[in-house]
């Protein structure tokens, strides 16, 4: 804290000639006292102004300290300029604090908790003499400076000292400190902190010096090289407070430790041992002899008593043995103590793989270059040409080539550079310099700064350099050719004589980055954008459409409640009861229309947005169309429509019992195909649907009639059953059939049919409805699903529409029900279950309020989470109906609380909670039930299925029975969990 303190009293006291002085001090009238601006009353106000901040729990505890007891008095009466400033720090997205005069109160924002640290909460509401008083020596010139000024002071980089985890943490912020109001001839109201963490930015470049320090050899001489190795690290105490580097030297047949070289370690102590076999217990040879090739951690102990650490004066937590090798061959060990201020995560370990490599690849080149010295004279002998045949080469080569003195003129250069850099042969110049002048003006400085780095000594340089010399890119405005430019010395006995570099135009690739980077930002921002639109085009259409299906359910209901509670019912009132019925029936049917055409737009919008994923799970075929059909049930009964569901042998001879599918997507298909059968059937005489389903490990075409008419294929060529959550059991196909005796099609009409917004007849959409986008959707599921769809009708004889889909064997079959282990010790669930129903929308708390109370439930209301932590903290509840989207606190945070609690042993277990939501994407499905939540129901739906499921649901939790993890496994809540 102490750094950042001088660093933020330095910017603070900086003098900018442009300010004024301060005013002069001639006499002036006395004004007439007047309360403080802080603390004087506004207008006569009643209602509570901090009722509109966005109600975070920070915000919450700021309104819950006692500001009647601090020097700003109560809230009521603070003044509009300190209530506009409160806002605006709640508002603030980094880290904000609100020092009010004339005590320099605090007020901060959420964020700035990591900086207040250990005084958090204490310091809300103290002055900073109370909450910091060993920093105020350094911080009263910086607000001092800032009465007077009226001017903001930054600090940039400032290290501060945070206690997160327990234990004091180097952290880096940068801010200002900016007055509100005041100025030279008055003083401000207060200050405005806000800062910024830049930890990771400070300790990034912090190392990267350092490791670039060490890149920059000069010499690769051995002996030089460890030298050169301790001289970078001695640069950077706070990452390297003590070092050790050994040389490993082979001789007959062992290995021998040379002691190279020690930082924070005083002479003479037990861990400088030099000299000794590797077999040796001394020091930390053995730690280095069990590290082997691979870097090893371990713990501080009693061997480093005494050493001086460095930068933070403290002693690390671990110590790095970090080998010097290539491949299997080991030059020596580089130990190293982690900085003790950092927490040893993912950054700092790869700091310390980065450091073993970067010594490891400094040696090696050093050894290298031993070797390769002593083949020199051979190598020279072997790759020698001719002055007439390299520079033939030169010459016609496609890289640009110049030859250029120490003192930057352009001694030689091939045809095709000076084509880059737009100069005839003939005008080359030879000027102390010209080699500069190609380059665009800002990028000189550049050039002559990796000029000076090669006259120093270094070997080359490889840099990107601008030219004046314009290139038209496909689209936009032209811009200067980019070069790669890759520059070496050229030597003669050692001594530098001068540079030759080699050029490439890179101008197509630069704008090909860019242009590519620009379609990727753009492509995710529209990704997010299209993610947003559906959740609230779900949310919002589907939570009316959930209330006008309860309202309609419970109408449909009030004829047999008054039939069982009236032992007459006079004829006038049965009429329009029955009405009613009909009526509340025909809201039901206009409903579910609704419910699909939502489903189906959402579906395709997912689909043109590449949103829609397929999520394989344990499913059991038979039982998923089973309750694929009792969906329809009420409907098929309602219009006499004979429904027929057969299983083919197959199913017995390829013993199919659980497969890998995703049930969801293969129920969407059927709902689509049995909408349409019973939607043509109604009209016939004697209607129909038969529904038939097989399986097959090849060839699936070959189970359907060879009639069929397939729809084209679109562009779904993955195989969606390689991905790794499919397993790698045997692929089974499974197929089926929806045929009807409806009013069939004619060829025409079967060729468009599963076109987009396409119907098999422009009549079809008078007299039938729909959107057109059924089949076309259900092409597009079973496609990705490794299937096809496709149908055979005839005009006046019905329609067969049959499809597959790809799937694979459960390598290990679920464990079966645990149901009929427990049918004689069933416990029957208690007629009036105590129910908590959290919702925010008044509709919906009344309509399904009521529908509960009806089927015999005991309902308590809750407006947002927190109300339900407090209900549930008072009474006892059976089971909680979650809703997701609400104020104060949505669902998935009330629910983890709720769990974490149970598991705290504040709340009674079980305690079932069913989310009920509008949102169906299958991410925030799987959120909902990683949050706790047993399982999720999307709106709209059926009450009395719901009422089944929460009963069914109460029943296994008081049995300790395990739910299933798909729709296909549940007989009961098909349809409702998404």
């Amino acid at each position: 804290m102490r750094q950042g303190v001088d660093a933020g009293r330095g910017a603070g006291q900086s003098v900018d000639p442009d300010v004024a002085p301060p005013c002069p001090s001639t006499p002036t009238p006395t004004p007439t006292p007047t309360p403080s601006p802080s603390l004087a009353s506004p207008p006569s106000e009643v209602e509570d102004w901090t009722a509109d901040l966005v109600q975070t729990p920070h915000v919450h505890f700021f309104r819950s300290t006692d500001w009647a007891s601090s020097r700003l008095g109560p809230l009521e009466t603070w003044s509009p300029t300190l209530r506009l400033f409160v806002r605006m720090i709640f508002a603030d997205s980094r880290a904000a604090c609100l020092w009010w005069e004339p005590d320099l109160v605090a007020i901060y924002n959420g964020s700035y908790r990591q900086i207040a640290a250990k005084t958090h909460p204490r310091l809300m509401g103290r002055t900073f003499l109370e909450g910091w008083p060993e920093l105020w020596d350094g911080f009263e010139p910086i607000f001092e400076q800032a009465r007077q000024t009226g001017l903001a002071s930054e600090f940039n980089a400032s290290r501060i000292m945070t206690e997160r985890l327990g234990w004091k943490e180097e952290s880096y912020f940068t801010g200002n400190i900016v007055p509100i109001g005041g100025g030279p001839c008055r003083k401000p109201e207060g200050f405005y902190n806000s800062c910024l963490e830049i930890t990771s930015q400070c300790l990034a470049e912090r190392r990267t010096n350092m490791l670039n320090k060490m890149a920059s050899v000069s010499d690769l001489a051995p002996d030089g090289i460890y030298t050169h190795i301790m001289s970078a690290l001695e640069t950077n105490g706070y990452d390297i407070p003590m070092a050790m580097l050994y040389e490993a030297e082979q001789a007959s047949g062992s290995t021998v430790l040379h002691l190279r070289g020690h930082i924070g370690i005083p002479n003479r102590h037990e861990l400088l041992v030099d000299g000794e076999n590797i077999t040796s217990p001394n020091g930390l040879i053995p730690d280095c002899r069990r590290s082997g090739s691979s870097t090893r951690m371990i713990d501080l102990d009693d061997r480093f008593n005494q050493v001086s650490w460095r930068g933070f004066e403290q002693p690390s937590k671990k110590i790095a043995i970090m080998p010097i090798a290539t491949g299997s061959r080991i030059f020596g060990y580089l130990i190293s103590g982690t900085n003790p201020c950092r927490p040893l995560d993912g950054v700092c370990e790869q700091f310390i793989q980065d450091l073993g490599r970067m010594a490891s690849s400094i040696m090696t080149a050093a050894v290298s270059r031993l070797e390769a010295k002593a083949q020199q004279q051979q190598l020279e002998n072997d790759l020698a040409f001719s002055d007439m045949k390299l520079r033939h080469l030169i010459e016609h080569a496609s890289v640009g080539m110049v030859h250029v003195s120490l003192a930057g003129t352009m001694m030689w250069a091939n045809d095709h550079y000076h084509a880059l850099t737009n100069e005839l042969t003939a005008q080359h110049r030879q000027s102390q310099g010209s080699f500069f002048d190609k380059f665009l003006e800002e990028d000189r400085p550049k050039a002559r700064e990796l000029w000076a780095e090669l006259a120093k000594g270094r070997d080359h340089v490889n840099a990107e350099l601008r030219t004046n010399l314009l290139w038209k890119p496909p689209v936009g405005d032209d811009e200067p050719t980019h070069l790669q430019v890759l520059a070496f010395s050229y030597r003669e006995n050692g001594e530098l004589k001068s540079i030759m570099a080699c050029t490439t135009d890179i101008s197509r690739l630069k704008w090909a980055e860019r242009f590519q980077k620009q379609l990727a930002i753009e492509a995710r921002e529209a990704k997010k954008q299209q993610e947003a639109f559906i959740d609230v085009v779900s949310h919002e259409m589907r939570n009316p459409l959930s209330a006008i299906v309860h309202c309609a359910q419970g109408i449909t209901t009030c004829l047999d409640e008054c039939r069982s509670r009236l032992a007459k019912i006079p004829q006038p009132c049965l009429d329009i009861l029955t009405e009613n019925v009909g009526a509340a029936d025909i809201i039901m049917q206009c409903a579910n229309h609704q419910k699909r055409i939502i489903d189906d737009v959402l579906t395709l919008s997912r689909l043109d947005s590449m949103l829609l994923s397929i999520t394989p799970t344990a499913t059991k075929p038979a039982r998923l169309v089973d309750n694929i059909v009792r969906m329809f049930d009420a409907e098929l009964k309602s219009s006499n429509i004979k429904c027929d569901v057969q299983r083919e042998p197959s199913f017995k001879t390829l013993r199919v019992e659980h497969l890998y599918l995703d049930p969801s997507r293969v129920t969407q298909v059927f709902i689509n195909l049995l909408t349409n059968a019973i939607k043509f059937v109604k009209t016939v005489p004697n209607p129909r649907i038969t529904i038939r389903y097989g399986a097959t490990a090849a060839d699936p075409r070959s189970t359907f009639v060879s009639q069929m008419f397939w729809a084209q294929r679109g562009k779904h060529e993955a195989d969606v059953t390689n991905d790794p959550e499919w397993g790698t059991a045997e692929t089974i196909y499974l197929t089926f059939l929806v045929s009807d005796n409806g009013i069939g099609m004619d060829d025409g009409e079967i060729q468009k049919v599963f076109d987009r917004f396409k119907q098999a007849n422009p009549r079809t959409h008078v007299k039938y409805g729909g959107s057109g986008l059924g089949l076309f959707i259900s092409k597009e599921l079973t496609e990705k699903q490794g299937g096809e769809i496709g149908v055979v009708s005839a005009q006046g004889h019905g329609s067969t529409f049959g499809f597959y889909i790809k799937s694979r064997r459960v390598e290990r079959t679920p464990q079966a029900s645990k149901d009929s282990g427990h049918k004689e010790n069933k416990t029957p669930v208690p007629q009036q279950l105590r129910v908590l129903n959290v919702e925010d929308n008044v509709i919906n708390q009344r309509v399904l309020g009521k529908l509960l109370k009806k089927a015999g439930f005991v309902v308590h209301i809750a407006n947002h989470g927190l109300e339900a932590l407090n209900a549930l903290e008072r009474e006892q509840f059976d089971i909680v109906l979650m809703d997701s989207e609400m104020p104060v606190m949505d669902g998935m945070s009330a629910t983890k609380e709720i769990r974490r609690r149970q598991r705290e042993g504040q709340l009674p277990e079980p305690l079932p909670i069913i989310a009920v939501t509008a949102n169906t994407r299958p991410e925030q499905v799987n959120n909902a039930i990683a949050a706790g939540a047993d399982l999720v129901v999307t709106k709209p739906f059926e009450a009395p299925n719901l009422f089944a499921l929460m009963r069914d649901l109460v029943l296994r939790h008081d049995m300790s029975l395990e739910l299933p993890e798909a729709p296909g496994d549940s007989e009961d809540t098909a349809g409702f969990i998404t």
